[in-house]
C-alpha cells in the first residue's frame, strides 16, 4: 500500500465521518445540499443567459448581413435616427448637436469638442444609408466656456464587447473556450516536446 493511497483513504473516511456524525452531520449535510443546489441553479441560469445572448447575437448578425446586401432606400427621418444613434458613441454631448438629413446627405451642426469632431464625422459617414456628411460643427477646446459643452458628458465607448469593462455572457463563453483550447494546445505541444 502506498502512502498516497493511505492518505486518500483517510481523507475519504474523515469526510464521511464529518457528514455522517450524529450530532452535527444533519446540519452539515443540509449545508452541502444547499450549496450544491445553489451551484446547480447558478450554472443553469448562466447557461440560459449565455444561450439567449448567443441566439440574439446570431439573429443580429443575420439581420445586419441581410441589410448590407439589401438595396432599400432609407427615408430621411430614419437616417436622422440612425445618425443620432451613432452620436452617443463618439461625442460626449450629443444633445448639443442638430442632425438633419435630405436625400441621403446628413448635416451635423452645433458645438463639439475639437478632439471628438473627426471621429464623429467618420462614424456618421459609415452609417448605413448615408450618402455624405455636411460638416457645420463648431469646434471648441475643452477649456472654453461653452454652455452646451458643460457638465460631465461621457462617451459611451467602444462597441466591441471585448474592449468593454463588463462582457456579455456570449463573450465570456467565447473567451473561456479560447483560453481552454489554447491551454490544451500548449499542454499537448509541451508533452510532445518532452516525449521527443
Amino acid at each position: 500500500m502506498h502512502t498516497r493511497d493511505l492518505l486518500t483513504g483517510a481523507g475519504i473516511g474523515a469526510a464521511v465521518a464529518f457528514l455522517l456524525d450524529p450530532n452535527g452531520g444533519p446540519a452539515r449535510r443540509a449545508r452541502v445540499r444547499d450549496k450544491m443546489a445553489r451551484a446547480t441553479r447558478k450554472t443553469r441560469e448562466g447557461l440560459d443567459r449565455t444561450t439567449r445572448d448567443m441566439s440574439n447575437r446570431t439573429r443580429g448578425v443575420v439581420s445586419a448581413t441581410r441589410a448590407r446586401f439589401a438595396s432599400d432606400v432609407v427615408d430621411d427621418q430614419r437616417l436622422v435616427e440612425r445618425a443620432r444613434a451613432a452620436l452617443g458613441r463618439w461625442c460626449s454631448h450629443p444633445r448639443a448637436l442638430e442632425v438633419e438629413a435630405k436625400d441621403g446627405i446628413v448635416t451635423l451642426r452645433g458645438p463639439i469638442l475639437v478632439t471628438e469632431a473627426a471621429a464623429l464625422l467618420s462614424a456618421v459617414e459609415t452609417v448605413r444609408g448615408v450618402g455624405g456628411v455636411v460638416d457645420e460643427l463648431e469646434r471648441h477646446q475643452p477649456d472654453e466656456n461653452v454652455p452646451a459643452l458643460q457638465g460631465g458628458g461621457s462617451i459611451a465607448g467602444p462597441s466591441l464587447d471585448i474592449l468593454q469593462r463588463r462582457w456579455a455572457p456570449a463573450t465570456r463563453a467565447l473567451v473561456a473556450c479560447t483560453l481552454i483550447t489554447t491551454g490544451l494546445l500548449v499542454a499537448v505541444a509541451y508533452a510532445g516536446r518532452r516525449a521527443a
